[in-house]
C-alpha cells in the first residue's frame, strides 16, 4: 500500500473561467398561475419596417417585414397587390434587414434574437438559420450578398461586428469592425475588389475593408455631427452613404475613394441604377427625386409620399419603374420614370399585435401601453375593459401625472407631451408637445417625476449616439418653460429619479454608458440636488462604494430613506447633512448580472409595509422591516404600475398582465435559486469544501437571524474558503456569506497537478498549451474523462495527473480507514501531509480506497 504525500512546489496559473454551478432554476410564473391574469395584447397596427422587390421565374413579388409578436414575413404578388404568403419569424420581434439572390432566396435579419431566416420564394419554404454571432449582439441591421462566393454578409450591434453566412460553412464571425464602435449599421460588398464597405457608429465612420489584404481604411471625413452611416448603396462604382440625424447622403467615387457630392435626403439610401442611365432615386420632404451621379444634379419628381420618406427603392427594369414603401404604415408607391407617372396606394397588410415597450397608469385607473418602435399608444380602462389605440406620439419612455394631465416622454426625439385625458385625442394638439430635448443632444427621456405642489417635472434623459452625457431637466408645466438643465456626471445617462417633497431635494441615478455605448471609468451613482439653493449643484453620494453599472430605480420614503435598485440588488440609502454619516445598505435580489444599457426599473410603494419592483424581468417585493425579499415571477416582467383598486400591471411581450397586490403572499413566492457545487455532497461542513473566486468586488454579509446584513466590500481577484451554501449564498465561515453573482463570483472545487507535460485543450479540442510539472490549476468540474479548468478548457484524466481538493497536515497520530471496513487499518504519524482527492461528509479521501476522518483538534486542513 502506498500513501501519496504532498511533496510538490507550486506556481499557480488562473484561466479565464465561467461558473460551473449546477443551479436549481426557479421557474417563472405562467398563464396557468391563478394569481396572474393575462389581459391580452393592447397595441395592434401595421408597421412595415423594411421591404424588397424579389423577382423569380418571371414573377415579381414584394417581400415586406412586419413588426409583431412574433415578427412576420409577408409576401405580396406585385401584379395583384395581394398577400400570397404570411410567415412567422419565431423568436423575433422585428426585422431590420432583408437581402435576396438572383435565384429567389430571401434572407431576413432580425432582433432581438439576431437570427438569420432564409425564405425560398419559389417553394415558400422558411428556414431559421440560427444566431449570426456567438456573442451577446441582439440585432442585424443590414446585409449584403456576394453572388459569386455565395456569402451573405451582415452587420450587428452592440458589438459592432461583421459576419458572413455560407450554406456549406454556416456562420463565420469576422469580428468587430472598428474598436470602440458598438454599432455596425450598414454594409455593401464590392465583388470586383473583394471589399466590404461598412457604416459604423458612434460617432460615424465609413470603413473600407479589403478582405484579401485585411486592410481597413476610414473613408469618412464629415464636417457635421452624425452618430452613424445609416444606409449604404453601391451603384456602378459609386457609393452612397446616408448619414444618421443629418438627413444627408454623401456620394463617393470609388475610383478615388473621395466624396464628390452631398445632398439632402430622408430616404433609406438610394435606389439601384436605372438601366443604361447614371440615375438613382431617393426621397426628401415628402417627394421623390432623381439624382444623376455623373452631372451630380438632382431633379424633383412630381409625387406625393404623404409627408413620409421612401423606406425602400427598387428598380423594375422590365416595366421601367421605381417602387417601394413610403413610410412604415403600408403605403406603396410606383413611379414609371419613362412616362413620368406616379401613383401610391395602401397595401392590404394584416395588422399585428406588437411588443409593449412601456406602460404607465393614471389616478383614474387607466393603463397606458406604448408599442415598441412605432409610437402607437393604447389606453385601457380596467373597469369597462375598453381599449383605445392612438398614434402619432413616438415610443413612450416615461409617464408622469400632474393635476389631471398625463405627461409622456418619447423616443427618438426626446419630446415631452402633455395630454388631457378628459378631451379627445387629436394628433399634434392633444397631446401637445411642450419641449424637445433632441436640440440638446438627448434621445430618450427615461424617467419623469412629478412635483405637483410646485408644478414641476423632473426629467432624466439618455444622450443620442455620439453624444456624451445625459441631462437632468427641470420644467415648469404651469409656465411652460424650462427652469434648469444640467449634467450629473460626464459620460453617464440619467435613468432614475425621486423627489423628497418634505425637504425639496431631488435624487437621481445614473448609468455608466454614454450615447455611444462606451462605459465611464467611474461607476454609476446616486446624486443629490438641493432645490432650496439658488444654484442647483448635483452632489455625488460618496457612501455608495464600488463600481456599478446602473441605478435603475429610486423611491423616496417619508421616513427619510431612499430606496433603490442598483444593478441586481435592492439598496437602502440613508441621507444625512454630513456626507460621512450617510449609509447605503445593499441586499441582493437575483444572481444574474445586469448590463446597464437597458430600460430602467420600477419601484412602487404598496402602502402595506412593502415595496414592489422589477429587476431584470423579475417581480419582487421587499419587507421594509427586515428587508427580506420575495420573488413572484421571473423572465417576463417589464414595467410595473398600479391602479387605485389594488392591482399591479406589467407588460410581457404584446400582452398586458395584472395581479392583485393582496395575492402576492409569501406562500406564493418562488423558491430562490440554490447553489449546488459539483461533486460536493454536503451543504455545510466543518472544513472548507470549495473556494469562491471574486472576479469583481463583492459584498460580504453576516447572517443575523433570518437577515443577511451587509458588512463590508471584499476585493476583486481573491479566493475565499467556502464551508457551505445557503440558497444563493456561499458560507465563507463564521456566519459570513457572499451572494453568488454570475458576473462576479466563480466557485472552484479543487486543483490538478501533473508529473509530466500535459496538454490543456481548447473547447474545440485544439491544443491551448502544455501544463508543466510544478503548476497547479484550478478545477471547476470534472467527468469520467476530463477535468474542466475554466471556460470549457480541459485536461484529460491520466495516471500522471493528480486531482486534489486540499491538503491535510496531521498534528497528532491519526487513524487511517479503508472504505468498506469499520476499524482503522493503520495509524499515521504526526507531521505527515496528504493530498485530499475528495470529501464525503467528514471523510477525507486520500486515494487508493483510503480515507481519514476529519477532526479539527488533531489535524489541519488547507483548501486548495
Amino acid at each position: 500500500m502506498s500513501i501519496m504525500k504532498k511533496v510538490l512546489s507550486v506556481s499557480v496559473i488562473v484561466l479565464l473561467c465561467i461558473s460551473f454551478l449546477t443551479p436549481l432554476k426557479s421557474s417563472a410564473a405562467t398563464e396557468g398561475d391563478s394569481i396572474f391574469e393575462n389581459l391580452g395584447p393592447k397595441v395592434e397596427y401595421v408597421n412595415v419596417i423594411k421591404g424588397k422587390m424579389v423577382s423569380s421565374q418571371g414573377i415579381n413579388y414584394y417581400v415586406s417585414l412586419l413588426q409583431g409578436e412574433p415578427a412576420k414575413l409577408a409576401v405580396i404578388d406585385y401584379n395583384t397587390k395581394k398577400v400570397v404568403d404570411l410567415r412567422e419569424l419565431e423568436g423575433a420581434k422585428a426585422a431590420w434587414s432583408i437581402e435576396s439572390t438572383s435565384t429567389g432566396i430571401v434572407y431576413i435579419g432580425t432582433t432581438p434574437n439576431e437570427h438569420v431566416y432564409k425564405y425560398n420564394i419559389n417553394t415558400r419554404e422558411l428556414t431559421d438559420l440560427g444566431k449570426a454571432t456567438t456573442n451577446s449582439d441582439t440585432v442585424i441591421w443590414d446585409m449584403a450578398y456576394d453572388e459569386q462566393g455565395d456569402r451573405l454578409f451582415g452587420v450587428t450591434s452592440y458589438g459592432g461586428r461583421v459576419f458572413y453566412y455560407n450554406q456549406n460553412q454556416g456562420f463565420k464571425d469576422l469580428g468587430t469592425v472598428l474598436s470602440g464602435r458598438q454599432y455596425a449599421r450598414s454594409v455593401e460588398y464590392d465583388q470586383s475588389e473583394n471589399t466590404l464597405y461598412i457604416g459604423v457608429g458612434s460617432p460615424a465612420a465609413l470603413i473600407k475593408w479589403n478582405l484579401t489584404t485585411n486592410e481597413k481604411v476610414n473613408l469618412l471625413d464629415y464636417d457635421r455631427t452624425s452618430s452613424s452611416v445609416y444606409d449604404l448603396n453601391l451603384v456602378d462604382g459609386q457609393l452612397f452613404a446616408k448619414m444618421e440625424e443629418t438627413n444627408e447622403i454623401l456620394h463617393f467615387d470609388l475610383e478615388t475613394d473621395e466624396m464628390v457630392h452631398r445632398f439632402d435626403a430622408n430616404s433609406r439610401g438610394v435606389s439601384g441604377q436605372t438601366p443604361n442611365e447614371p440615375i438613382v432615386f431617393y426621397s426628401n420632404d415628402g417627394s421623390l427625386y432623381q439624382y444623376n451621379y455623373e452631372t451630380k444634379t438632382s431633379e424633383k419628381i412630381q409625387s406625393n409620399l404623404y409627408g413620409s420618406s421612401a423606406v425602400s427603392l427598387d428598380i423594375l427594369p422590365g416595366v421601367q419603374k421605381v417602387v417601394g414603401l413610403a413610410g412604415n404604415g403600408g403605403r406603396f408607391y410606383e413611379y414609371q420614370y419613362n412616362q413620368n407617372r406616379f401613383s401610391i396606394m395602401m397595401l392590404d397588410l394584416p395588422p399585428q399585435f406588437v411588443e409593449l415597450f412601456k406602460i404607465g397608469s393614471s389616478s383614474t385607473g387607466d393603463i397606458f401601453s406604448s408599442g415598441f418602435i412605432s409610437g402607437h399608444l393604447s389606453r385601457y380602462n380596467p373597469q369597462t375593459t375598453t381599449n383605445e389605440i392612438f398614434s402619432g406620439l413616438g415610443q413612450v419612455e416615461s409617464v408622469a401625472e400632474q393635476s389631471g394631465k398625463i405627461y409622456f416622454g418619447t423616443y427618438p426625439s426626446a419630446n415631452i407631451y402633455e395630454y388631457n385625458p378628459n378631451a379627445n385625442w387629436v394628433k399634434n394638439s392633444n397631446p401637445a408637445k411642450l419641449l424637445s430635448l433632441s436640440e440638446v443632444g438627448q434621445t430618450r427621456p427615461s424617467v419623469m417625476v412629478s412635483d405637483e405642489k410646485n408644478n414641476r417635472l423632473f426629467i432624466g434623459s439618455v444622450p443620442k449616439r455620439g453624444e456624451k452625457s445625459g441631462l437632468m431637466t427641470i420644467y415648469d408645466v404651469s409656465k411652460k418653460k424650462m427652469i434648469e438643465q444640467f449634467t450629473l456626471k460626464e459620460g453617464q445617462r440619467v435613468i432614475s429619479a425621486t423627489y423628497d417633497e418634505e425637504n425639496n431635494i431631488l435624487y437621481a441615478g445614473t448609468s455608466v454608458y454614454d450615447g455611444s455605448g462606451a462605459k465611464t471609468e467611474d461607476g454609476a451613482n446616486i446624486f443629490k440636488i438641493d432645490l432650496n439653493q439658488e444654484t442647483y449643484e448635483p452632489v455625488e453620494v460618496t457612501a455608495l462604494k464600488g463600481y456599478h453599472n446602473m441605478v435603475s430605480a429610486l423611491k423616496w420614503s417619508s421616513d427619510g430613506k431612499i430606496y433603490g435598485i442598483l444593478d441586481n440588488k435592492f439598496i437602502v440609502y440613508t441621507p444625512s447633512e454630513e456626507p460621512d454619516s450617510e449609509q447605503v445598505d445593499i441586499y441582493p435580489i437575483i444572481p444574474e448580472s445586469v448590463l446597464g444599457m437597458g430600460r430602467n426599473e420600477s419601484l412602487l410603494d404598496g402602502e402595506d409595509g412593502y415595496l414592489y419592483g422589477t429587476v431584470h424581468n423579475t417581480l419582487f417585493k421587499v419587507n421594509l422591516e427586515n428587508y427580506r425579499i420575495n420573488i413572484f415571477r421571473q423572465g417576463d416582467v417589464n414595467t410595473l404600475v398600479s391602479d387605485h383598486k389594488g392591482y399591479f400591471y406589467f407588460n410581457s411581450g404584446a400582452n398586458l398582465w395584472r395581479v392583485k397586490k393582496s395575492s402576492l403572499t409569501s406562500d406564493k413566492a418562488i423558491v430562490p435559486t440554490k447553489i449546488l457545487l459539483p461533486h460536493v455532497t454536503v451543504t455545510e461542513s466543518e472544513f472548507p469544501i470549495a473556494r469562491v473566486y471574486t472576479k469583481r468586488p463583492v459584498v460580504l454579509y453576516q447572517k443575523q437571524g433570518n437577515r443577511m446584513v451587509p458588512v463590508k466590500t471584499l476585493g476583486a481577484k481573491q479566493a475565499f474558503r467556502v464551508y457551505g451554501v445557503e440558497g444563493s449564498y456561499y458560507h465563507t465561515g463564521g456566519g459570513y456569506y457572499v451572494f453568488h453573482e454570475d458576473s462576479k463570483t466563480t466557485p472552484y472545487i479543487g486543483r490538478v497537478a501533473t508529473s509530466v507535460p500535459t496538454p490543456i485543450l481548447k473547447p474545440d479540442g485544439e491544443l491551448f498549451r502544455m501544463m508543466m510539472p510544478g503548476e497547479e490549476i484550478r478545477v471547476y468540474n470534472y467527468d469520467e474523462e476530463n477535468y474542466d479548468v475554466g471556460s470549457m478548457y480541459t485536461i484529460a484524466k491520466s495516471t500522471e495527473v493528480t486531482y486534489y481538493t486540499g491538503s491535510l497536515t496531521l498534528l497528532e497520530e491519526t487513524p487511517l480507514y479503508k472504505y468498506g471496513e469499520d476499524e482503522p487499518v493503520l495509524t499515521l504519524s504526526a507531521g505527515e501531509e496528504y493530498f485530499i482527492s475528495g470529501t464525503d461528509g467528514n471523510k477525507l479521501d486520500i486515494g487508493n480506497g483510503y480515507y481519514i476522518l476529519y477532526d479539527k483538534n488533531i489535524m489541519k486542513y488547507s483548501k486548495s
